[in-house]
C-alpha cells in the first residue's frame, strides 16, 4: 500500500508539470489548424466559385485582431498579475501556516521573480506605449476611417 502512495505522490506533480502544459498546448494549437483549415476551406470555394476575395481575409486572424495598443494593455495587465501574485507569496509567509524553512525560502523566491516579471512586463508596457505612439495613432485613425 504504501508503494502505490509513493508511485501516486510521484506521478502527480510529474502530471501536473509535464503532461498538462503539453495537452494545453496541443488543444490550442489543434483549435487554431482547425480554424484556419475551415477558413481555407472557405476561400477556396469562392475562389471556384469566381467570387471576388478581399485581401484582408487573408490576413491571419491574430496580426487583425489584435492592434499594437491591445498588446500593450496585456502586457500591463500580464504584469499587474505577475505582480499582485507575487506580494501574495510574499505575504504568506507571515501568515504563520507554514514551519519548514525550505518552503518559506521558496515563497520568498517565487514573490521575488514574481514582482520582478510584474514589473518588467509594467515597464514594457510604459516604454512600448512611448515608444509606438505614431503607430497606435495610425491605427486609430485607419480604424475610424
Amino acid at each position: 500500500m504504501n508503494a502505490i502512495v509513493n508511485i501516486i505522490e510521484t506521478l502527480i506533480p510529474i502530471c501536473v508539470m509535464c503532461v498538462l502544459p503539453i495537452m494545453v498546448v496541443w488543444l490550442i494549437t489543434r483549435a487554431r489548424v482547425k480554424k484556419n483549415d475551415q477558413k481555407m476551406a472557405v476561400l477556396v470555394k469562392a475562389i471556384e466559385n469566381g467570387v471576388e476575395i478581399d485581401p484582408e481575409l487573408l490576413i491571419s486572424e491574430t496580426e487583425s485582431s489584435r492592434n499594437t495598443k491591445m498588446k500593450l494593455i496585456r502586457k500591463l495587465t500580464t504584469g499587474i498579475v505577475c505582480f499582485i501574485i507575487g506580494v501574495a507569496l510574499l505575504i504568506c509567509p507571515s501568515l504563520d501556516t507554514f514551519e519548514d524553512v525550505a518552503v518559506l525560502e521558496m515563497l520568498y523566491i517565487g514573490g521575488g521573480v514574481f514582482i520582478a516579471v510584474g514589473i518588467a512586463f509594467a515597464v514594457v508596457f510604459f516604454v512600448g506605449k512611448k515608444y509606438l505612439a505614431p503607430e497606435i495613432e495610425a491605427e486609430e485613425k485607419k480604424l475610424q476611417k
